[in-house]
């Protein structure tokens, strides 16, 4: 009496799913280390900006952007964008060297590799680049049409509530000029101010070019990369 027929043993690990696997890495984190550069060279520009065109409301400011700002403060938020840009960009350069080197020398070239990365690279570059368009939207928005609520330097009835000896108040009565209005007293405050909200504006148009910028780039790249032969180094 034949038993059961054995279950087929399952089939080795095939080379291609390795590649397959190594190469994801590669361009996943050339990505990542590519956002990196990214963020820190829009921080570095933005940096720049505050040392060029600085907001400054202090009195005796000239110009919308005032006058000189914090040198300190500036080479700190540049200094700063660098740690974040240096190592993006070895990391960039690194991993992406090593996936088309490793492509290279195969005789069939894992093309959608290069696909893979120009695609995510510039998914996250759109995101980047729409949340800079929407802060500069709300940025000229916030210039034109701030916000605006009363407050008053004035108020009364302290004096009233002053308490008195035998129908009289201790303290005289304060003489006023006859031209005196207290409405005079009463402003009204906007947030935020017109130069902060060019400022922000700026900033963000800032991010949103550097980051559109990169998303055309390499999406015109994936395009290339899919409809044509393998984009070389």
């Amino acid at each position: 009496m034949n038993g059961p027929d054995p279950e087929p043993h399952p089939p080795p690990f095939s080379d291609r799913a390795a590649i397959v696997i190594s190469q994801a890495y590669y361009y996943v984190v050339a990505a990542i280390g590519l956002a990196f550069l990214l963020g820190g060279a829009i921080a570095a520009l933005i940096a720049l900006r505050k040392l060029i065109l600085p907001l400054s409301e202090a009195a005796g400011s000239s110009g919308p952007f005032g006058g000189p700002g914090d040198s300190n403060d500036t080479a700190r938020s540049f200094l700063g964008a660098l740690a974040f840009a240096i190592p993006g960009a070895l990391v960039l350069a690194w991993h992406l060297r090593e996936a088309r080197r490793r492509e290279s020398g195969r005789e069939l070239r894992a093309t959608w590799g290069g696909v893979l990365y120009f695609h995510l690279v510039a998914l996250i570059s759109i995101l980047i680049a729409l949340g800079g368009v929407v802060t500069a939207l709300h940025g000229l928005r916030d210039a034109v049409v701030p916000f605006c609520y009363e407050s008053r330097g004035y108020s009364e009835g302290p004096l009233a509530a002053a308490p008195t000896f035998d129908g009289a108040s201790p303290i005289p009565p304060i003489e006023l000029p006859a031209d005196f209005d207290p409405e005079l007293l009463r402003s009204e405050d906007c947030y935020p101010s017109t130069p902060e909200a060019l400022r922000s504006a700026l900033d963000a148009g800032i991010v949103a070019s550097v980051a559109g910028a990169a998303w055309a780039w390499h999406l015109r790249r994936g395009r290339r990369a899919f409809d044509g032969p393998p984009v070389g180094g």
